[in-house]
């Protein structure tokens, strides 16, 4: 799903300001409280560079009052979109592609280049890999095609469906034409991160999942860290119950594919934003820099400047990373790599307050536009 949770955030923080960065009691407190207040578990680490915090509230399983635990697996939905990015740049240095690459070079012909019709033309050959990455393509999100979360969860959420690519792409088709000409403005897209793991696989020759697992999830020295579709039974039990607005919900892991389907937890998710911010997922230094500074665009220019869309990173001031929403879940992860600070937040209600808003309070961010 989109991030709509942002947006309501940033409407809060546009008339509510906050005080300074919390302390650690402060944030514990604060936790505790949305756990309550929206009756959804919320896990949190937080690391200043030489403090560390882990805390947990409310129940993994509020209908058997089982309660979270700081191991917890959840679903970290968009927040995958990190991983695919970041396999694509490493496919980029190896030479396999560029940015510039356009999808007609990869996908020539075929009933896929009607994502790109808009008002009598195609633009399929004007689409780039950077275009998908920075969601400036214009395709329509498959995952957004019914404007309505409970309506979606009703229609898509079958219980044993695997979804197809093509199924997937043409849940975008047949919504209609594209919603811009390509290049010339952001709107956010799952689609496009779905065509990315495909890619992933036609240009390193193996599996988009295989690619992740072993040029990512091991380099992290991630052991916990699964992909919904493929999660063994043993790790499966040990993932919180997911929630929409207060009940049972879920999402077949493949709806959202290299798009959300990864499952991980605290611990192994703070591995990953080290060795990212490390440059230990990279072989080129100048390759995690361009992640940093280049393909920006804002996400929310009626509301701040102060958050943009990249190379599957979302910016906050200093801050790099991204949330996630699927059915069930919610997540948001980053890094400062300025200031040392790192926030990785999960909650099993989708429709809780929205953990973007939390880590704007316990960073204390502001926005007064």
């Amino acid at each position: 799903m989109q991030l709509k949770p942002l947006i309501s955030s940033l409407l809060f923080f546009i008339v509510i300001t906050t005080s300074a960065q919390m302390d650690f009691t402060a944030i514990k407190t604060n936790a505790d409280t949305l756990a309550k207040n929206s009756n959804t578990a919320l896990l949190t680490l937080v690391d200043h560079g030489n403090d560390e915090l882990i805390h947990v509230s409310g129940f993994s399983n509020k209908e058997k009052k089982i309660k979270a635990n700081s191991n917890d697996l959840f679903e970290i939905g968009s927040a995958s979109k990190m991983f695919t990015a970041i396999a694509i740049l490493q496919l980029i240095e190896q030479g396999k592609l560029s940015l510039n690459t356009t999808l007609n070079q990869i996908y020539p012909s075929g009933d896929i280049i009607n994502l790109a019709n808009y008002k009598g033309e195609n633009y399929w050959d004007k689409i780039t890999v950077e275009m998908l990455l920075n969601h400036t393509s214009g395709m329509i999100d498959y995952l957004n095609v019914y404007e309505d979360d409970e309506k979606a969860i009703k229609i898509l959420a079958i219980k044993g469906k695997i979804y197809t690519f093509k199924e997937l792409t043409n849940l975008a088709i047949q919504h209609g034409d594209m919603n811009f000409i390509p290049g010339t403005t952001f709107k956010y897209c799952n689609t496009g991160y779905s065509i990315l793991g495909e890619i992933i696989t036609k240009k390193s020759g193996i599996p988009w999942r295989t690619y992740i697992k072993n040029n990512i999830i091991n380099k992290a020295g991630m052991t916990d860290t699964y992909f919904g579709s493929t999660i063994p039974k043993s790790a499966e039990s040990r993932k919180m119950q997911g929630h929409y607005n207060g009940k049972i919900s879920f999402m077949p892991p493949t709806l959202a594919g290299p798009a959300g389907e990864i499952v991980s937890n605290l611990k192994d998710l703070k591995k990953f934003l080290l060795a990212w911010h490390g440059g230990k997922l990279y072989s080129n230094s100048e390759t995690l820099q361009m992640q940093y500074t280049q393909g920006y665009h804002p996400m929310y220019p009626e509301m701040t400047d102060r958050i943009n869309y990249g190379y599957g990173v979302m910016k906050m001031d200093n801050s790099y990373g991204h949330g996630g929403q699927t059915f069930g879940f919610q997540s948001y992860v980053t890094y400062d790599p300025t200031n040392k600070h790192l926030y990785v937040l999960g909650a099993n209600d989708a429709a809780a307050i929205p953990l973007t808003q939390m880590f704007f309070v316990f960073e204390g961010i502001t926005f007064n536009k």
